[in-house]
């Protein structure tokens, strides 16, 4: 007897549009309510709570802010299961549904672990990247005017502050249409936004140093959420809903 999968889809970015077509493609039943990152369970709490007894939940890329039934199956691939040796939330999911990746899906499976470096590692053309890229973007729901404030923000408002580390207070809330103009210049890329969230782009043992600060500062702000993700423990990600003074940011690189 086959078993009665429901998805329940997480933010959207490149790899979650491709799951869903994945899931429309083999009649598979879900929900999305077209979120964006950090999402959270609970924004499905009357779905969950209607489900009938042989239909097991699927919950992808969901921050688990409520209880779910015992027989869910969890598909993620950030914070403890993140890593270059992780599958990613669409390995995982094909895997589960007993379907092969095409070239594209593999190829979004990589950008999603590794952004531009994994594609090249499966000998992606640079038309390849540069559509997946695009195509990233714009499944996150980046505007032209995310594009357009991305590059204004990067010439007006951006600092050096190590010779090797960029730190921009962005104008837009997208961070991937100033990190991807940004990636193959700095090692290290600190953005900031509007509503003060931050995202971080660069080598694992500096997302290591500010899992720890975050760690211990989340003691007396609890409200503080944080995460990781991407090719670790060589490079990633880290995000956070609270940017702490960039001048922290410099003791964090410096070891200090």
């Amino acid at each position: 007897m086959q078993k009665k999968y429901i998805f329940f889809l997480g933010g959207h970015d490149a790899e979650m549009i491709a799951i869903r077509e994945i899931l429309e493609r083999g009649k598979v039943p879900y929900y999305d309510k077209n979120l964006t990152w950090g999402a959270a369970l609970s924004t499905y709490r009357e779905e969950i709570a209607n489900l009938k007894k042989k239909e097991i939940p699927v919950l992808v890329e969901l921050r688990l802010d409520m209880g779910f039934p015992e027989r869910s199956i969890i598909i993620d691939h950030h914070n403890d299961r993140a890593g270059k040796y992780q599958k990613t939330s669409l390995e995982q999911s094909a895997e589960l549904l007993n379907i092969q990746l095409d070239r594209r899906q593999k190829l979004i499976s990589a950008n999603d672990r590794g952004h531009i470096p994994a594609m090249q590692e499966l000998g992606a053309t640079q038309q390849e990247m540069e559509e997946i890229r695009i195509f990233d973007r714009k499944s996150q729901g980046v505007t032209e005017e995310d594009e357009q404030r991305a590059i204004e923000a990067i010439t007006n408002h951006s600092e050096e502050i190590t010779p090797d580390a960029i730190y921009v207070q962005s104008s837009t809330e997208k961070s991937s249409p100033v990190m991807d103009r940004l990636y193959q210049k700095y090692k290290h890329i600190f953005i900031v936004t509007p509503t003060n969230d931050l995202s971080y782009f660069g080598p694992g043992h500096i997302i290591d140093r500010l899992e720890a600060y975050y760690t211990e500062l989340n003691r007396s702000k609890p409200e503080i959420l944080f995460w990781k993700g991407g090719n670790l423990p060589d490079r990633g990600f880290f995000g956070s809903t609270f940017a702490i003074d960039k001048t922290e940011f410099i003791h964090i690189l410096n070891g200090e």
